[in-house]
């Protein structure tokens, strides 16, 4: 209840700098910084542990973007309340693109963890280079988007090698521009411009796991990277 009330200051002090990591890698992954994962080295988590509470967060940047896309409500019995977002919360700015980094996307932040860096590896290959039933030049344009909302030039970059061929293009940004950047405003209606364009209901769900993917993945290298500069 604590950090729903965004209370974070009465926290313990082990607490209050994991909710401040949380928050930060998923609000703003872009001004996340080493001293903020610093914060929570100083606490006693070891970098094994700081790595599992970054894919932690990084995990559920994805799973709140299926629920929020397909609208998954609670089947069971919570003691907690319900919760409600701040539909008319502000979005935090984006920065503009950065021309200073050069690198691929092979050349990334990896997990050390081996079990969690294969079972990544396996996940992603899976959501990005599949041909059906989307075309793998559809994900990585779904892809290029989310992660450049996310700040991620690196992994935007996945995009850069793609023309424009089809007519849905636009809607297929669109759509993962609104899952990126406000989730908690997706409806119906944003599923229904899909199936518009001729997508089948597996694509259209598809769709939705590269883009969570994606906002997952991209912050799961903002943090690694962060943790690697401490």
């Amino acid at each position: 209840m604590t950090i729903l009330r965004g209370d974070d200051e009465s926290l313990a002090p082990r607490p209050r700098a994991l909710a401040r990591l949380a928050a930060t890698l998923t609000a703003q992954p872009w001004t996340l910084t080493p001293e903020t994962v610093a914060d929570a080295g100083r606490q006693g988590l070891n970098e094994e542990q700081i790595e599992a509470a970054v894919g932690v967060i990084s995990m559920f940047n994805y799973l709140t973007r299926v629920a929020d896309a397909t609208g998954i409500e609670f089947d069971y019995l919570t003691p907690l309340p319900a919760f409600e977002p701040d539909r008319r919360q502000a979005v935090k700015p984006r920065p503009a693109r950065s021309v200073s980094s050069d690198r691929d996307v092979a050349g990334r932040p990896s997990l050390r963890h081996s079990p969690l860096r294969a079972a990544w590896q396996s996940w992603r290959a899976y959501v990005l280079e599949s041909d059906e039933p989307l075309r793998r030049r559809e994900r990585r344009l779904l892809a290029s988007v989310a992660a450049e909302e996310a700040g991620d030039w690196d992994g935007a970059t996945v995009g850069n090698a793609l023309g424009s061929d089809a007519r849905s293009d636009g809607q297929l940004v669109e759509f993962a521009r609104k899952l990126s950047r406000q989730p908690w405003l997706m409806e119906a209606g944003d599923l229904e411009g899909l199936r518009a364009c001729g997508y089948s209901e597996a694509a259209v769900l598809h769709m939705i796991s590269v883009v969570a993917h994606q906002n997952a993945d991209s912050r799961l290298a903002a943090g690694l990277a962060a943790a690697r500069r401490t």
